[in-house]
């Protein structure tokens, strides 16, 4: 059965957060004297932080999966309820978050990103299966995807 998986990308500052969680639980296993098993315990937790990703899988028979995996390795998925889309559309988007308040501020206060996008279209509704900052590679996961589910595909990048 033909498909199609699109993995979706963590946002900036869960990167770099996640990584000074692992870099403090390796210094806390290597150097700390208490007891071994909440250290070990701490950084595994921590590589799971570090290394999970969110995967949809959409396939020609539109049974859709939602994968969580740990550094690459499928760990469970769920199946991914999602309407028939009447079309695919790519085009580029430019978004900002603000995070005024909590620990995420002391990173920064604004996140801007400007991505290319691939959504399903249906009706006025849609649903982001992809967001990279890269045109070709978008274009040819949704070319891949309007080919597998037979519907139209808009590239709205060039207006």
């Amino acid at each position: 059965m033909k498909s199609e998986v699109f993995k979706q990308q963590k946002p900036l500052k869960a990167k770099i957060l996640s990584v000074i969680v692992a870099v403090f639980s390796v210094l806390i296993l290597l150097v700390s004297t208490g007891s071994i098993i909440p250290r070990i315990l701490f950084f595994c937790v921590s590589m799971v932080v570090l290394g999970y990703s969110i995967s949809y899988e959409i396939k020609e028979n539109f049974l859709n999966r939602k994968h969580f995996s740990v550094f690459g390795v499928k760990i469970f998925s769920t199946a991914l309820k999602l309407e028939y889309p009447d079309y695919i559309s790519v085009f580029s988007t430019s978004s900002s978050i603000n995070n005024e308040w909590g620990a995420i501020a002391a990173i920064g206060t604004k996140e801007r990103h400007d991505n290319i996008v691939v959504r399903f279209f249906t009706d006025n509704r849609n649903f982001t299966l992809y967001r990279t900052n890269n045109y070709e590679e978008a274009f040819r996961k949704a070319t891949t995807l309007q080919k597998i589910l037979n519907i139209e595909l808009y590239d709205n990048t060039k207006e």
